[in-house]
C-alpha cells in the first residue's frame, strides 16, 4: 500500500509542477516583433479565402508589436482589410491593398479584434486577430 501511496503522491506533485510551469510559460509567449503572414486568395465562390501557416486564419494569435501582413496569392485583385473602427493598430481602420499586400504593426490592448476581408464590392469575411501582451 505504501508503494501505491508514494506513486500517487509523486504523480500529484509532478502534475502540479507541470501545471505551474505551463501557466508561467503561457505568460511569456509574446516575444514582440514577430511576423505573421495571412494568405488571401480568391475562393471558388469568388469570395476571399484566408490561410495562416497552412491552416485556418479564422483566429490568428499575435502579440503587441508584431507585424501582420495579408498577402494576395493566385490572382491580381484589389482587396480591403477592415476592422470597422476597432483596429489593433494606429491610423485608418480600413486598409486597401497595395501590390497585393496590406501590412500593419500591432499596437493594442489584449483582446479579440474582428475584421473583414473583401474584394471590392463583395461582402467581407469575419475572421479575428487575438492580441496578447
Amino acid at each position: 500500500m505504501k508503494i501505491f501511496a508514494t506513486i500517487a503522491i509523486t504523480g500529484a506533485v509532478a502534475g502540479a509542477l507541470l501545471f505551474a510551469s505551463a501557466d508561467s510559460n503561457g505568460q511569456d509567449t509574446c516575444d514582440r516583433g514577430g511576423n505573421h503572414t495571412i494568405q488571401v486568395s480568391e475562393g471558388s465562390d469568388g469570395m476571399p479565402s484566408l490561410k495562416y501557416r497552412g491552416g485556418s486564419a479564422e483566429d490568428v494569435h499575435v502579440c503587441d508589436g508584431d507585424q501582420v501582413q495579408w498577402v494576395l496569392t493566385g490572382s491580381n485583385r484589389d482587396y480591403f482589410v477592415d476592422f470597422m473602427g476597432n483596429a489593433p493598430f494606429p491610423g485608418a481602420a480600413r486598409r486597401g491593398s497595395s501590390d497585393g499586400v496590406v501590412s500593419v504593426t500591432i499596437e493594442a490592448d489584449e483582446g479579440s479584434y474582428d475584421y473583414g476581408v473583401n474584394f471590392e464590392g463583395d461582402e467581407p469575411m469575419d475572421p479575428r486577430l487575438i492580441v496578447h501582451r
